[in-house]
């Protein structure tokens, strides 16, 4: 028992001097080395964790593009329009808040159709309204044109050419604008005379226009609220005659 503990107080004694004759420098060293490593991996997962995120960000900002640009897949129904004679073909489109057609080219092209059928039609019990009407939509150029057509020197005036006995009837078939003033319309005459057959023509019509605030009398306004007037009024045939029995 006494050999055993002699032996370890030799080691001990041994193991002192040992640390004893080690330089302190190497302990520091071994320090700062540690701290330099903890610190680099410290820095690394501070690294990675910085490119996650901004990788994360990324992406979510990719999707979000994604889904803004691209549009979401929709099906509309398009009602198309095929005129028998002419072959001409209208894509029907929808009155819609924000959509295809909107409310104020609705009512622009609400405005040509009444002018164009009162500039049209030829019925002896409605002429005077129908020329009083067409007159009201009229200015300039167009309202002159007009007044010739219905002058008494002029040979073609309708009501020398049909007289009481014949209606011609309009029907409207379609309006494209050309541009903020100029609209293309088509429509077609439909010539009923007593004892004779029916005859159908077909034109084609450029309408230019504009909106007016200028003062106007409150019975002109209640037909023509908005100051819708027509500048310049051209129409040509499209079509040859064509001709039905009554």
């Amino acid at each position: 028992m006494q050999a055993g503990n002699d032996i370890a107080a030799m080691g001990t004694a041994e193991r002192a001097r040992t640390d004893a004759g080690i330089d302190p420098r190497y302990y520091q060293e071994g320090e700062r080395w540690e701290k330099s490593v903890y610190r680099s991996v410290a820095a690394s997962r501070g690294v990675w964790r910085t490119v996650a995120v901004l990788l994360a960000a990324a992406l979510i900002a990719m999707v979000g593009l994604l889904w803004a640009t691209l549009p979401l897949r929709t099906f509309d129904v398009v009602v198309l329009e095929v005129d028998r004679t002419t072959g001409y073909v209208e894509a029907s489109r929808p009155l819609r808040e924000a959509g295809n057609l909107t409310q104020n080219e609705a009512v622009t092209r609400a405005n040509i159709v009444r002018f164009l059928r009162a500039r049209e039609t030829y019925d002896p019990k409605s002429l005077r309204d129908n020329f009083d009407l067409a007159s009201l939509y009229s200015t300039g150029k167009a309202a002159d044109d007009l007044a010739n057509t219905f002058s008494g020197a002029n040979p073609n005036n309708p009501v020398k050419l049909y007289g009481a006995d014949t209606i011609v009837s309009v029907a409207v078939k379609s309006i494209i604008f050309l541009n903020e003033q100029t609209a293309a319309v088509r429509f077609s005459t439909t010539r009923t005379s007593r004892g004779a057959s029916t005859e159908t023509r077909h034109w084609v019509a450029n309408v230019r226009f504009r909106y007016t605030s200028e003062p106007m009398r409150n019975d002109w306004r209640f037909d023509n609220p908005l100051g819708f007037q027509v500048t310049e009024y051209r129409r040509d045939q499209e079509t040859v005659i064509t001709g039905e029995s009554q």
